[in-house]
This record gives structure tokens, sequence and C-alpha cells, in this order.
């Protein structure tokens, strides 16, 4: 019998995201899956968003991961389709409310964008989604890395982004909810990561789910925002723990 595992991309990422994870699952893992890939549309409201990938969420007791914006969706769905969830898991991700200053540097990328046109992912910008050290631990790995970050902007352009930066803006915190569920959640930060601050990520955990067991936090060694990316072999590790327990 086989299973199925739903894969939410982040923001200008496609299925070239899961590729090095899917890879290592095929290799490692004994389970037929079905590994699901569902594309953010690219109109409409956060609430419609959510609403157009629960309703591609057919199979029962299946697994939804999110990574990034991903993850925030996949939270929302979840506090829909709990009853037909085995695990969520969040990627890179607390669904709440972005940083203020992740939502000035928002808010500056869309008047560059409208003032000045759209010419693709600055080099820094993806310097900042990574590792701080990643170029000294493996300078090979960096440069394919930001390749596919390249390549997954140019094949997206810039009408995605104004709509996904526009629809993720301003969002609610989901936590709270999410804590209600029993459906068990788990959630995987780089160390790095500058979208995600930890020390107040943990704090807000432990003060809003009562039933600890429910909800798991693992922080990733030597890995930034992009974890998918950067920390493949963890991910998939995880998902086989998950499809084995």
């Amino acid at each position: 019998m086989s299973k199925t595992i739903y894969f939410i991309p982040g923001t200008m990422c496609n299925q070239q995201l899961w590729l090095p994870v899917w890879q290592l699952l095929r290799e490692q893992c004994n389970e037929d899956l079905q590994l699901i890939h569902l594309v953010i549309p690219n109109s409409g409201t956060m609430d419609e968003v959510v609403d157009a990938l629960a309703h591609k969420i057919i199979e029962k007791n299946a697994i939804l991961v999110g990574f990034s914006l991903g993850g925030y969706i996949a939270s929302a769905i979840a506090l829909k389709l709990a009853h037909k969830l085995q695990h969520l898991l969040i990627v890179s991700n607390c669904p709440k409310n972005l940083p203020e200053a992740e939502i000035k540097q928002r808010k500056r990328t869309v008047d560059w964008i409208k003032q000045r046109g759209y010419s693709g992912i600055p080099h820094k910008r993806i310097d900042d989604l990574l590792h701080p050290k990643i170029k000294q631990l493996s300078l090979p790995r960096y440069q394919h890395i930001k390749q596919t970050i390249v390549e997954m902007d140019q094949a997206l352009g810039v009408n995605v982004l104004l709509h996904q930066i526009s629809v993720s803006l301003l969002r609610p915190n989901l936590l709270s909810l999410l804590a209600n569920l029993t459906l068990p959640i788990t959630f995987l930060v780089g160390d790095e990561d500058n979208l995600v601050e930890l020390v107040s990520f943990r704090k807000e955990l432990a003060q809003v789910f009562k039933i600890e067991e429910n909800v798991l936090i693992h922080e990733i060694a030597n890995t930034g925002h992009m974890l998918p990316l950067e920390s493949p072999q963890v991910l998939a590790t995880k998902i086989i723990h998950i499809l084995m327990s």
C-alpha cells in the first residue's frame, strides 16, 4: 500500500526545491511513496490559496510537508484537514506574522520592482537565505544551491513573486489554533535561519502547546533558511522516521 506525502514550497520555489530530498527518499525508504508537489496558486487571497490547495489533498493518513511560506500554508490547511493527516512537518517556518525586519525587506522589494522592474533574485538575498559559512563548508554545494535558487526564481517570474509577497505579508498567528489539534507536528529550523527567531519561537511553543508530545522542534546544524537544499538528508531522515512511526 502506497504512502502519500504532499509538499508545499516556499516563496519563488518550485519542484526543484524537493528533488534532493525525493532522491534520498527513493534510495533509502522501502515504502511505496507518492511524492506530490503542490503548486501555490498565483492569484487569490491567502484564504483562497489555502482552500485551493486543501482541495488537492485527497489521500487520507497523508504527511503534509511545507517549507517557509509553504509551511504557513500547510499549517492553515492542517486546521481544516487534521482528520486526514498523519503528520504535519513544517520546515523553516513559524506559522505566525513575519519578523518586522522581513516585512520591511519585502516592502522594499515591492517598491524596487515597481520603480525599476525585476532582473532576478539578488546575490546578496541568496546569501542571506543560506548559512553564513556555507562557502567555507563546501563551495561546490554553495554554487549548486545558488544555481537552483536562481533557476527557480527565473522559472516563476516577477508576477508570481509580487503575488506571493502581497498574499503573505500580513498573516495571523496560527500557533494557538494548531495547539488545539491532536495532530503530531514537527518543526525543522536551521541554526542560522534569518527568518525564524529560534529563541522566541521555542518560548512561544512552550507557552502555547500544553501537550508537549504533540509538537517537536529540531534545530538543524550548519543550515540557513533553505533547509531542503542545504540539509536534504536531515529532512529525508525525518520523513522516513515519521513514516515508520
